[in-house]
């Protein structure tokens, strides 16, 4: 009986340190993404944008796309967004931005589809901007959404507009970070292959 006792422990100690390193499989990656979140600054100069003490969820909006109702949730799960909120046409400075938006998505290479592309507007765009949106921006999503939006991405930075940025939303739905229109696209990719590297959600 002894014997046997001393043959068996040892495999269900070892089925019970497997079943620890499967858990922790899943359990860490979330706690770091957690981590991540809230603690994390890129390094280098103020080149790298604009970064928030602490994370802010968005807040449940009227939000719409090709005409359907869509929730805050369903717009940012799973995956990591760079958001530009467009109030009116797109003058030199919005479309430096949504380029830069595009070249460094396209840039993550295996990684891009970890990224989404929103232009954020509170009505429709009209043409000819429309026509360039879809021939230039083919990926980008275009979401329509009222002036909670804006305001909730001002605010955050206290800042008087929402206008003229880039900002990074993360796949829970939380604004951590936001890029200036005449920030080096190179810092952005930078910043970017960080955090995806760090995290794994979305």
């Amino acid at each position: 009986m002894t014997t046997m006792t001393a043959r068996t422990f040892p495999a269900t100690r070892r089925a019970r340190l497997l079943l620890i390193a499967i858990a922790a499989c899943f359990v860490v990656p979330l706690a770091v993404a957690a981590v991540l979140v809230q603690f994390w600054r890129p390094t280098g100069s103020g080149a790298h944008g604009d970064l928030l003490d602490a994370a802010r969820p968005l807040p449940e909006l009227a939000l719409r796309q090709a005409g359907d109702t869509v929730s805050t949730r369903e717009l940012f799960d799973q995956r990591w967004t760079l958001l530009y909120w467009l109030p009116a046409g797109c003058d030199e400075t919005c479309e430096q931005s949504l380029y830069y938006m595009r070249q460094v998505r396209l840039a993550l290479g295996k990684d891009a589809d970890r990224i989404q592309t929103l232009l954020a507007t509170d009505e429709p765009p009209v043409q000819p901007l429309s026509d360039w949106l879809a021939r230039e921006h083919t990926a980008m999503q275009l979401t329509e959404a009222d002036a909670g939006l804006s305001r909730f991405l001002a605010e955050s930075f206290a800042a008087e507009n929402a206008e003229g940025w880039i900002y990074v939303i993360d796949p829970l739905g939380n604004l951590l970070m936001r890029y200036g229109s005449s920030s080096d696209p190179g810092n952005i990719l930078d910043d970017l292959k960080h955090l995806l590297k760090l995290s794994r959600i979305g």
